[in-house]
């Protein structure tokens, strides 16, 4: 599944080009299993057994037990559900909830709305120069009525991992606290899995992953109630009503069989890929900043550009059909800079003029290589 020819596409932090395989499963599903999985008739039952299915085989890619998986339409659905469903369901505890200051914005804007319309108290951490949250910055702010903690397993701007297995040992002394992690950027991406099995609440979406836009899923503890945030018919354990997707289901299920399947292989190549890259905008450090930190996901790179506008830089790159952005798509057309580079301590000019090379496995050294000699053109072209 390479990239055509006359396409460089390194924006695949915002989405991934869809796998063939991905696409025939849904289509093999969608023509052979149509009926309505909640329907009691001997098709519909048939359905129903075969997206129960779906789940258990998420669940054992996970390596997962006592854990449910709730499909729903991607990651911003699924951070609303997780954090909402929980404060809302266990406000009897308390009302206190971390965040940090660099989440997407599904997360930032849930917890704005708990904090600004229901009247919750949410503490929101700000992350180190490195870009991570540490787990001695969770436990200093953790109070007697703090019911939950939603922090992220890499960002999607500048590719920082934060040590989430850490995060959840310190939270196994907290009995009462929620741990929700978004790990839409890490699944399939990491060098060294995270142990999943201590977190209540995760968060997955399939067009990061070479599957469909519109597929995703909470995979929660069986134990973790939440209040649903839509009425229905009940299904997906009644947090979820409408309709099952099984064939989106069964998409999403080859995509993550994809994604998990060479994860080693395609880190340290994807990873090579980000080291040629890097080498470059050091050496030209008098044109470039680069703002990831030393330890990265090397699917995502960040950089600023110093002496131009990166909006412009992005822009140039674009119209010779090299696809990069400058921050995440889901606020890129709000805010004039990257709040991401911002809260990890750069300056104004350097937030504004951001650029994100965001890789995968399907890119080549050589478009690496052509993005390089467009990209030195570009920055001595531009006035």
């Amino acid at each position: 599944m390479k990239q055509t020819n006359n396409l460089i596409y390194f924006d695949n932090a915002s989405t991934t080009r869809v796998n063939p395989r991905v696409l025939e499963v849904y289509n093999q599903t969608h023509l052979s299993s149509f009926a309505n999985p909640s329907s009691i008739h001997k098709e519909g039952q048939r359905a129903f057994y075969l997206l129960s299915r779906t789940k258990e085989d998420i669940l054992s890619l996970f390596k997962l037990k006592d854990y449910e998986v709730v499909y729903l339409s991607g990651a911003t659905e699924a951070n609303n559900l997780a954090i909402k469903g929980t404060a809302l369901r266990y406000k009897n505890r308390g009302n206190h909830l971390i965040t940090s200051t660099y989440e997407h914005p599904s997360v930032l804007e849930a917890f704005k709305q708990l904090e600004n319309e229901f009247g919750f108290e949410v503490t929101y951490i700000s992350p180190n120069h490195e870009g991570l949250i540490t787990k001695e910055m969770v436990e200093s702010v953790i109070k007697n009525n703090t019911i939950l903690v939603s922090i992220m397993a890499v960002n999607n701007e500048i590719g920082s991992i934060n040590p989430i297995d850490d995060i959840s040992n310190l939270l196994e002394k907290y009995p009462k606290i929620v741990f929700h992690v978004d790990a839409c950027q890490a699944i399939g991406k990491l060098e060294k899995e995270i142990n999943y099995s201590k977190i209540d609440l995760l968060t997955i979406s399939g067009h990061k992953i070479h599957g469909l836009v519109g597929s995703g899923a909470l995979i929660k503890k069986k134990k973790i109630d939440l209040l649903p945030l839509n009425s229905g018919g009940g299904q997906e354990y009644n947090y979820r009503s409408g309709t099952e997707d099984l064939a989106n289901a069964s998409a999403l299920l080859e995509a993550v069989k994809i994604a998990l399947k060479d994860q080693k292989k395609n880190y340290m190549y994807v990873k090579s890929l980000a080291d040629c890259l890097i080498s470059y905008l050091n050496v030209h450090s008098d044109l470039f900043e680069l703002n990831s930190p030393e330890k990265i996901n090397p699917y995502i790179i960040n950089f600023s550009t110093l002496t131009k506008k990166g909006s412009v830089v992005v822009e140039a790159l674009s119209n010779a059909n090299i696809m990069v952005s400058s921050t995440s798509a889901c606020h890129s057309s709000k805010e004039k800079g990257s709040y991401v580079v911002k809260e990890i301590g750069k300056s104004d000019k350097v937030s504004n003029n951001t650029v994100r090379v965001s890789l995968d496995y399907t890119n080549t050294m050589e478009e690496v290589d052509i993005f390089i000699s467009t990209l030195d053109k570009i920055i001595g072209e531009i006035r």
